[in-house]
């Protein structure tokens, strides 16, 4: 299987920890330089710190992905230090969210949508030129199990996640003619930062309702990028790849994680 990106440049959001780590490692161990975003620079660079030491290249630009003016700094900066983006990782995201009926006006729908949805669309429309120019490129979003069945109790993150996916649905119609193949990665629960703060009962549920009886890991997720990153799922487009244990859904009502 062709996984070597040793000719390829990424660009991974949110790449300071978690999934998105993971992500960026797996990609620079298969041999592309890694442009590393974070909105945290330090976190960035220590993920930068754990490529170089291995032997790989990466840079860290840290950005705020719902900020248009600093994507396209980020992007610019990125392009100057290791060439053109060939492949992009929308992963940068937020878990705010809670029950419908709970709202106030403190936007987390706003939130959600300018980050998953917004700051997908700002990385794409500053890095899918080069890849038009070269006629080859992917894009990766990282959507969720919540675009599976809608979790519930959550309302404004479902909505960023379904959003993503039907970006990524109608740009693979419309990118593919340009030799650009845009995919996205449905992560189960994983263990990250995001989910260390479930309760007991949340994560008992969750792994009683999963057949492999765990959360997985932030490099498994990482390694199904990595597929549909390389020349290996080069003929795969418009897909949503599920990496969640053929997890059944929860039942929200059931379980408090806040």
């Amino acid at each position: 299987m062709q996984t070597d990106l040793s000719e390829r440049t990424a660009l991974v959001t949110g790449a300071g920890r978690g999934n998105g780590r993971a992500i960026a490692l797996e990609l620079a161990d298969n041999g592309a330089s890694v442009v590393v975003n974070d909105l945290e620079s330090e976190r960035a660079a220590s993920t930068v710190e754990e490529i170089t030491e291995a032997g790989g290249e990466a840079t860290s630009i840290p950005a705020d992905v719902s900020d248009e003016s600093e994507v396209e700094a980020m992007v610019a900066e990125g392009m100057e230090a290791l060439g053109t983006i060939d492949v992009l990782v929308n992963n940068a995201g937020v878990g705010e969210a809670g029950p419908f009926l709970d709202r106030d006006d403190d936007g987390r729908f706003q939130l959600n949508l300018d980050v998953h949805l917004w700051g997908s669309i700002h990385c794409i429309s500053h890095t899918v030129d080069g890849m038009v120019e070269q006629g080859y490129g992917k894009v990766i979003c990282i959507t969720s199990i919540h675009t599976k069945n809608g979790v519930g109790m959550s309302p404004e993150y479902d909505v960023g996640k379904y959003s993503l996916l039907g970006l990524t649905k109608s740009l693979a119609l419309e990118l593919g003619r340009e030799g650009i193949r845009v995919n996205a990665v449905a992560p189960g629960w994983v263990n990250t930062p995001m989910t260390e703060g479930f309760t007991d009962r949340t994560r008992e549920q969750i792994t009683d309702l999963n057949p492999f009886g765990r959360f997985a890991e932030p490099e498994e997720i990482a390694e199904a990028v990595g597929f549909l990153a390389a020349p290996a799922s080069d003929y795969i487009n418009g897909h949503e790849l599920r990496v969640d244990g053929g997890q059944m859904p929860i039942d929200s009502w059931k379980y408090d994680n806040r």
